[in-house]
């Protein structure tokens, strides 16, 4: 069994060891646990934890879902033995008490016996202890139907606890005091009889006769309105003995509470008057004097001025504070990162929203952000009761006291209550007023979990037109309408935040001969940028430096080594590499930076910056953010991050490349792989890996290629591994940022070259080579192939020669310089040979078989395809099969053989259909319009070139579209439509040229051939 651990249930799931709190992950991993909790020691079969977290309409996975969590607790726990199988359940071994719940029943237990022996004050005080334990509502965000339904159960223990802490008060002589508790706890459960009774006891010990037998009428109305039933006998018996006027209910002299209530109110209490004018006592005093009227407090700021932009979320805020019934205050709550406009928006709001509430507005700035000195609520209470007129000397000295005495003097008023920058949920609970149609509006970095808010905003940055509105508002419309595009710049710099957007247009507007451009030039330094968002008593830093100095030190390191890497997102397993730490905890850790505004979760598992907050946390990278902001990130932590992440997605870009070409030895020459990969159970997921990774990986290398230091070993294997990743990565070009390879791959051979990295170099050539064949950029294809060639024969590096000799092979091919490209593929083929690479060899020699075609010896080809496609089967190789089945379909219809042409381009099809392969399908479609077209079948011809076209264009390929043009301008003009013909080949005569490609000759031909 583990010692010291204790965990809490009576509000958010916390969990501790001794002082040191233990991180429980998501709140269905919480549920879980819970449920073993209550079972005090009994276990819970999978059906019975299935049943209680999903009810009857579990996942697929629940299974899996609760091993895991599981192995989970069991990490957090760290001891064996705690959390134990049991059947194909567990059960929890702890040491007693461990849980809140259990002492809170055993304390009310205790106070049970003591009440029962007499000892009233003894029980009283054991109760206080039981309710003190509850922190909000009971397993608070716990999903599922076993947590809903013990929610319920502990509300209603922790309403029995309370119920008898006030009839001891009452029986105790503090009636007084009990008043503004039952108060509210009646307006909360009106249906709810004992509260009512107590209610009512009070008011008679208090010499309010009158206000009990009110508030008789007004329950009984309820339980008859509400049930259909009449109260019970308590009721009905307490009822009737304050009309008979029975004198044990007045208890004592009442004299010194009727002061206190008195004092209390700031005022002559009109409960007081009225219980003396129907009660019949009050001596012959005369006539009470009437109440003065209770102040009106408008302490709200007045809203900016030129607030901008968010009008939808105005009109929901404003419509969720409209009050509506009597329970509770309405509530909402706008949380976001600093400098996102909260405030302004919540000002901006409650001045909309004024006129609901003619008893005044309070405001507090509740100085959350401030990790050293955020405002004590109990502070908060003592302006806020002074705003409503109680005196000094009338104020309760503890925060519950005062916080039970702001609900009473605000129930039933038409109030809006404002607290900016909360710190959590803890600290607003206090604050809020008693039922009735009050309003309360609060903002905070972090989302509030746990408060019952109608509306919950999470604000974001401005939209672009919103940017510009409030930047044309504060320097000017003509200035923006002079500069319109810098000015787009300008705010795109930063970064859309609307603090940041004010300053730099407060900043112009104090010097009118800057212009937009000058300014935009000075914040393009980003080493500068956050000095340069800064005017007057505005500034950005001093916003994020509050939020950083919340933070743990662990909380702050991983901020600042993430903002260290470049790239506008990454991965949770990404990101627990580059920190070097387990991935549960990186996730809790990354999540809490979340919660907390300093990191943003655009889906499940992928964080990023803002890029101001990531400018900020590079600064406290380099020298920390302030005495209390922790180290900054040196140089071997750093180095040890890139090293991590590169690790990482090297190895796992390896495994998804053997999928993708599977047998190719290039997966074996990359590397060394240092990291353990991410496994895959086929094609499609190492497909969807490479999607959601490149941008990361692209980033990586580009950052490496920037920083590399020639003649510096490490630096030399990080320029090595980013390359191969890259490689690694080109077989899922089309599911990757494949337009972010060129430049990338650029800056990879141009560092390279500088450390005089031959095989470097050579690899980084060959992928330039490679993204710019893709492209149909020939020249540049043609030139980086021949350095790569050149780099490879140098660096005796025989993989990638073999690959950058296809390369160029193709090039020739495309420029019909066939026999040079028939050269290139023979010795490419040999290269493949020697290494035992199969589907190299397979794939080279089908493009030499169309070389063979283009060049006028189809007949040579159409063998040499049939040879292949046996071994290519064998592998499942799709990739291979496709081709070599639409090269045969080429060499087919080259020798007159259509028929078979047309059979062989279904079967590619057939193939490249199911397996994703889109551009083959392209391909085959209008390469069989061809064939169709030349047996006269020009209706099929039509449709299978148009279907091309849209695929072709889909794609972005305008080699492609091109050639489907031209089969479908020569089809139409078969079928004698001249002009949609000339139409369609004027479009891939202007592709072609733009593309560099000679078979703009051949269109040129076949547009003279048509009919003026």
């Amino acid at each position: 069994m583990t010692a010291g651990v204790r965990f809490e249930l009576l509000g958010p799931m916390r969990a501790y060891r001794g002082d040191e709190r233990l991180g429980t992950g998501t709140p269905q991993q919480q549920a879980m646990l819970a449920v073993l909790l209550l079972r005090s020691g009994h276990g819970a079969g999978l059906g019975e934890l299935i049943d209680a977290l999903w009810g009857e309409e579990p996942p697929h996975a629940a299974v899996t879902t609760l091993r895991t969590y599981a192995w989970r607790w069991r990490k957090v726990l760290a001891e064996p033995g705690v959390l134990v199988s049991v059947g194909d359940g567990y059960r929890l071994v702890l040491e007693k008490p461990c849980l809140d719940v259990q002492e809170a029943e055993e304390l009310a237990a205790r106070a049970a016996v003591e009440r029962g022996a007499g000892r009233r004050e003894a029980a009283a005080k054991l109760l206080r202890e039981a309710l003190g334990l509850w922190q909000g509502e009971p397993l608070a965000a716990l999903p599922g139907p076993y947590a809903e339904r013990q929610r319920s159960r502990l509300e209603e223990l922790r309403l029995r606890l309370l119920e008898d802490r006030l009839e001891l008060d009452i029986e105790a002589g503090g009636e007084a005091a009990a008043v503004p508790d039952l108060r509210l706890l009646t307006s909360e459960h009106p249906l709810r009889e004992r509260p009512v009774a107590l209610l009512m006891r009070a008011l008679c010990r208090t010499g309010r006769q009158a206000d009990a037998l009110n508030l008789f009428r007004t329950a009984r109305q309820g339980l008859i309105s509400e049930i259909g039933l009449e109260p019970g006998p308590e009721l009905l018996s307490l009822h009737q003995r304050i009309l008979s006027g029975d004198q044990e209910l007045a208890g004592a002299e009442d004299g010194g509470r009727r002061g206190a209530a008195v004092a209390l109110s700031g005022g002559p209490a009109p409960d007081t008057a009225a219980a003396v004018t129907e009660g019949g006592g009050g001596g012959g005093g005369g006539p009470e004097p009437e109440p003065e009227a209770p102040p009106v407090p408008a302490q709200t700021p007045s809203a900016p001025g030129d607030f901008t932009g968010r009008a939808a979320l105005v009109r929901r805020l404003a419509e969720a504070l409209t009050p509506a019934g009597d329970s509770g205050p309405a509530l909402a709550l706008i949380s976001g990162m600093g400098g996102v406009g909260k405030t302004a928006l919540a000002l901006h709001t409650a001045d909309r929203v004024r006129d609901l509430f003619p008893d005044g507005q309070l405001y507090a700035d509740l100085r959350g952000t401030d990790a050293h000195d955020p405002c004590d609520p109990g502070h908060v209470l003592v302006g806020f009761l002074a705003a409503l007129g109680v005196t000094a000397d009338a104020l309760p000295a503890d925060v519950e006291g005062r916080a039970a005495l702001f609900r009473s003097m605000t129930a039933g008023r038409r109030m809006l209550v404002v607290l900016d920058n909360a710190r959590d949920a803890a600290q607003v609970r206090p604050l809020l007023p008693g039922p009735g149609r009050c309003a309360v509006l609060v903002t905070s970095r972090p989302r509030l979990a746990g408060l019952p808010a109608r509306h919950q905003a999470d604000l974001d940055v401005f939209e672009l037109p919103e940017a510009l509105e409030l930047f044309g508002r504060v320097i000017g419309r003509d200035r923006l309408e002079a500069e319109p595009e810098t000015a787009r710049e300008l705010v795109a710099t930063c970064g859309f935040l609307p603090l940041a957007v004010r300053i730099v247009a407060a900043r112009l507007a104090a010097r009118p001969s800057w212009t937009v451009a000058l300014l935009t030039a000075r914040l393009a330094d980003e080493r500068r940028r956050l000095n340069e968002l800064r005017v007057g008593d505005l500034a950005i830093a001093p916003v994020f430096e509050l939020g950083y100095r919340q933070l743990s030190a662990e909380q702050a390191r991983a901020f600042r080594v993430l903002a260290c890497l470049d790239g506008p997102g990454i991965g949770l397993t990404s990101a627990a590499a580059a920190l070097g730490a387990d991935e549960f905890h990186v996730e809790e850790v990354l999540e809490s930076l979340v919660d907390v505004a300093m990191l943003e979760s655009p889906t499940p598992g992928r964080y990023r910056f803002h890029d101001l907050l990531r400018t900020f946390g590079r600064q406290c990278a380099g020298a920390g953010a302030g005495a209390d902001a922790g180290v900054g990130v040196d140089r071997a932590e750093l180095a040890g991050a890139l090293d991590g992440l590169l690790d990482h997605l090297l190895a796992t870009a390896c495994a998804a490349f053997r999928h993708a070409v599977p047998g190719d030895p290039v997966a074996a020459a990359l590397g060394p792989l240092r990291a353990r990969p991410l496994s895959f159970a086929g094609l499609e997921p190492a497909r969807i890996w490479a999607l959601t990774e490149s941008e990361t990986a692209l980033a990586l290398a580009a950052q490496i290629a920037a920083c590399a230091r020639p003649g510096h070993p490490a630096w030399r294997g990080r320029l090595r591994a980013a390359i191969d990743l890259l490689i690694a990565l080109s077989p899922f070009h089309q599911d990757t940022r494949y337009g972010q390879l060129a430049p990338t791959g650029l800056l990879l051979a141009e560092a390279a070259a500088r450390h005089g990295d031959r095989k470097a170099e050579g690899r980084a050539r060959f992928l330039c080579g490679t993204i710019a064949l893709k492209d149909t950029r020939l020249a540049e294809a043609e030139t980086e192939a021949r350095l790569a060639v050149l780099a490879c024969r140098e660096a005796g590096d025989t993989v990638v020669l073999r690959q950058a000799l296809n390369d160029l092979g193709l090039v020739a091919q495309f420029l019909r310089r066939f026999d040079e490209a028939i050269a290139c593929f023979d010795e490419a083929i040999a290269l493949a040979r020697e290494l035992d690479h199969r589907s190299g060899e397979y794939a080279t020699t089908v493009n030499a078989a169309l070389a063979r075609v283009r060049s006028g010896r189809a007949h040579e080809a159409v063998p040499a395809c049939e040879a292949v496609l046996p071994g290519l089967r064998e592998m499942d190789d799709r990739h291979g099969i496709c081709y070599a089945l639409y090269v045969l379909g080429l060499a087919l219809h080259a020798t007159g053989r259509y028929e078979e042409a047309i059979a062989r381009y279904g079967d590619c099809l057939a193939v490249a259909g199911p397996a994703g392969i889109r551009q083959r399908v392209a391909h085959a479609r209008y390469r069989m319009a061809d064939t169709l077209r030349a047996v006269g079948r020009h209706a099929e011809a039509q449709e299978q070139a148009e279907a091309a076209l849209s695929l072709c264009r889909d794609l972005g390929s305008d080699r492609d579209s091109g050639h489907a043009l031209v089969v479908l301008g020569r089809t139409l003009a078969e079928r004698g439509r001249a002009e949609e013909a000339r139409s369609r080949l004027l479009s891939a005569s202007a592709l072609f040229a733009k593309l560099g490609l000679p078979d703009v000759a051949d269109v040129e031909e076949l547009l003279a051939a048509l009919p003026a």
